[in-house]
């Protein structure tokens, strides 16, 4: 496959012409990409994951959606669901979904989500299958603890995915149903900061828990209703599904929280935290401590803050903190990391969500949105922390057809071309994507912060070979278009 040095000489310079050809490329008309779509998993069994996810929006349609198992494309259709039958009991697979419009724009990755598929395995052949905690419980979902039902009180506990104008999830945190028509109690750093909404017209995504043992995942858009930056708090209504469909959050049988006077609350008391910490997965995650003490930070002998020792980490903040009888008494909020490690955290009276809370319900369905005196930066697109993807078109540089086929190869980071023709390895190469019958292609897990070298490959055609093609700064976020990439027939 690989050509002597002379023939590597004329190479370099089909190269560069190539090169000069790509940078020559026609301008699409159509260079916006689609919206990323939401992902969920509607249901896990031992023989198959059902997802679903919402409509993309674009300007001239959405040509196809492309789901991904595992960084590996295992379904391209324009419905927006599918049922992933080639799974195995005990394993764990991870899925996202792309769209692509009808002129080849991708969208962002939806956020991804992590499966166990469920299912008993004998740790030999023959052996028996059997639960291996049969202990059955007092009562199912209470606490012998505390005597309350965490079951049930976690219904009113939901997931909250952030949302920029482009619909990707920026940031995760938690919120609390509080009353049946659907209205969340939140922080306001969950929806926003510097006096701005992370999405312009105030959409964030919810997860409602429906049981504590199962992943949960977005199931609703709710929208922004009101919201006090000073005091940390935010109120945002159900409206829609995933797909935009209104409803009436009322026929959604939601289990609002009770709420207490916070005025009440004691040194020593009791206090449960549930929430959706990053340190927690998928599933709800409960902790439990006592009030450590109060502060009044305006001396206005009204409590600004309760102090705990029940754990509240990154994620939790909006969650629900409830005393000993179930009823909720503040909202997580903060965490204080003392010169020592000493750890304090921080809840937000429930008193002080009142009128933020009967403000927002005045509201209806005209929110005021907060907008910023100065204006503050735009949240970039989130960052995964398995890198970037780079995609592209590759054609035929003369009929202007795609090359189904053809390869796209990035190479580890400090790898020339020179080292891969000479003693190639499969651990030089870092990502490989394969064209389509569009020849569309796509590689995913792009670490910022490096310099890759590129090989470009179809049967029948010139490749393209160039060091240091692609360039990224420490922190890029942003995937990466290409455009189109165009090959000579090799005569």
């Amino acid at each position: 496959m690989y050509r002597s040095k002379q023939r590597l000489i004329v190479l370099t310079v089909m190269i560069m012409l190539a090169m000069m050809f790509t940078s020559c490329s026609f301008e699409r008309e159509d260079e916006t990409p689609p919206t990323a779509p939401l992902l969920t998993v509607t249901s896990v069994s031992s023989e198959m994951v059902s997802l679903a996810w919402s409509e993309s929006y674009d300007d001239n349609g959405i040509d196809e959606y492309r789901l991904y198992r595992n960084g590996e494309v295992i379904a391209k259709l324009r419905k927006t669901e599918y049922k992933d039958d080639d799974v195995e009991p005990g394993e764990e697979y991870e899925y996202y979904v792309v769209a692509y419009d009808k002129a080849g724009n991708r969208s962002s990755r939806s956020v991804k989500q992590n499966v166990k598929v469920t299912g008993y395995v004998a740790s030999e052949p023959g052996d028996p299958i059997r639960p291996q905690n049969s202990e059955t419980p007092e009562e199912p979902g209470t606490s012998s603890k505390t005597g309350i039902n965490i079951q049930k009180l976690s219904r009113s506990t939901v997931k909250l995915y952030a949302l920029d104008d482009n619909f990707n999830v920026i940031s995760m945190g938690s919120g609390t149903i509080v009353n049946s028509n659907g209205y969340i109690l939140t922080n306001f750093h969950c929806v926003g900061e510097n006096g701005r909404l992370y999405n312009s017209d105030g959409y964030v995504a919810i997860a409602v828990t429906d049981d504590i043992k199962k992943n949960i995942q977005p199931q609703y858009i709710a929208q922004y209703r009101n919201g006090v930056e000073e005091l940390d708090l935010a109120v945002v209504k159900i409206v829609a599904d995933l797909n935009w469909n209104q409803l009436n959050a009322a026929d959604l049988n939601l289990i609002p929280a009770k709420l207490a006077d916070s005025d009440t609350v004691e040194l020593g008391d009791e206090i449960n935290i549930l929430g959706y910490p990053g340190v927690g997965g998928e599933t709800i995650t409960f902790t439990a401590g006592r009030v450590s003490g109060f502060i009044d930070e305006d001396n206005d002998s009204e409590i600004d803050w309760i102090k705990t020792d029940a754990v509240v980490n990154h994620g939790n903040s909006g969650g629900t903190a409830i005393n000993g009888n179930g009823e909720m008494i503040g909202v997580p909020t903060a965490k204080l990391v003392g010169k020592d490690n000493d750890v304090l955290f921080y809840l937000k009276p429930i008193n002080q969500a009142i009128p933020v809370l009967n403000d927002a319900l005045a509201t209806g369905d005209n929110p005021d949105m907060p907008s910023p005196s100065t204006p503050a930066p735009t949240p970039g697109n989130p960052v995964y922390g398995e890198g970037i993807s780079i995609y592209g078109r590759i054609i035929d540089s003369f009929t202007f057809d795609p090359i189904p086929g053809a390869a796209f190869v990035v190479l580890q980071s400090g790898v020339s071309v020179y080292d891969f023709l000479n003693d190639p390895q499969d651990n030089m190469i870092l990502a490989y994507g394969e064209a389509d019958r569009d020849g569309l292609f796509i590689c995913d897990y792009i670490p910022g912060g490096g310099s890759y070298s590129v090989i470009v490959v179809a049967d029948g055609y010139m490749p393209i070979m160039e060091d240091d093609a692609i360039v990224l700064p420490d922190g890029w976020a942003e995937d990466i278009d290409l455009g189109d990439i165009y090959l000579e027939i090799d005569w």
